[in-house]
């Protein structure tokens, strides 16, 4: 019985090597990702929070091994924890085409996706942003925007309410940054959808709309915050999966009364 025992644990292995799972190759990984997370995370930890995500997704347990990795890899990078619980990084499934031999197949990829939350707490890793947030204008607000030789540009928000079932028109981001006044930018509604990614059904903008569009506020925003090496791979990195985003032409920078402001960087 031992005898057999053994050699039935040995065929799993070396068939595990053949044809490894998710779990086994995230796993196999462990090493390189404690690397990466400089021991500001428990790798242990993070690495269950991975595998709980791509266990409860079919399609991630079917995505290449090389995108799996590399999204799982990229939040190991950025020190964010994976999953639903933080909003802070998500795995999402896409299906891609990509050339067999004369071929061109249909296969499952993972895509990366950074949350609200999860660039929130990348920029203030600057330690240079006293209070950051994103807030959404919902219809019957009342919301007004402009400039003029007194106040400069500004904008103007009084909720008619703080039921959250209304409908939301726009978002506004804004960012008091120590010794450099305030930011903001406002985005309407129609800017905020010109901005999904494409086949964006099968990502987070499906299931949390207005988490991904007060992102979409951040994200507007992030050129003119104080960058943390986190929060500008995580601009980069954005970038590379979107193929086209539309203009932002509200970005404003405010200055304190009295306080110095600093050209953003872009």
């Amino acid at each position: 019985m031992t005898s057999q025992l053994a050699e039935a644990t040995a065929a799993k292995a070396v068939e595990q090597r053949k044809n490894p799972t998710a779990r086994d190759l995230i796993q196999a990984q462990q090493a390189a990702i404690e690397t990466q997370l400089a021991g500001a995370m428990n790798s242990a930890a993070f690495v269950r929070a991975a595998i709980s995500s791509v266990s409860a997704s079919p399609q991630l347990q079917q995505a290449t091994p090389a995108s799996l990795l590399g999204g799982i890899m990229l939040a190991a990078q950025l020190k964010l924890e994976i999953g639903p619980a933080l909003g802070h990084f998500h795995l999402t499934p896409r299906m891609v085409s990509k050339k067999d031999g004369d071929n061109w197949v249909e296969v499952w990829t993972c895509l990366p996706i950074i949350g609200y939350q999860g660039y929130i707490e990348l920029a203030y890793r600057s330690g240079r942003i006293e209070k950051i947030e994103s807030l959404l204008v919902r219809k019957g607000d009342k919301f007004d925007h402009g400039a003029n030789s007194e106040r400069g540009r500004f904008f103007d928000w009084a909720p008619a309410d703080y039921e959250e079932t209304r409908e939301w028109t726009g978002v506004i981001a804004l960012a008091k940054i120590k010794g450099a006044g305030t930011v903001w930018a406002y985005l309407p509604k129609e800017k905020v959808i010109a901005r999904r990614p494409d086949r964006w059904e099968k990502t987070p903008w499906a299931t949390n709309e207005e988490e991904m569009a007060r992102k979409s506020g951040i994200r507007a925003l992030a050129p003119y915050l104080p960058k943390s090496t986190e929060l500008g791979k995580a601009l980069e990195a954005d970038e590379h999966k979107v193929e086209h985003i539309a203009g932002v032409h509200d970005l404003v920078v405010s200055k304190a009364e009295d306080e110095p402001l600093e050209e953003p960087t872009a």
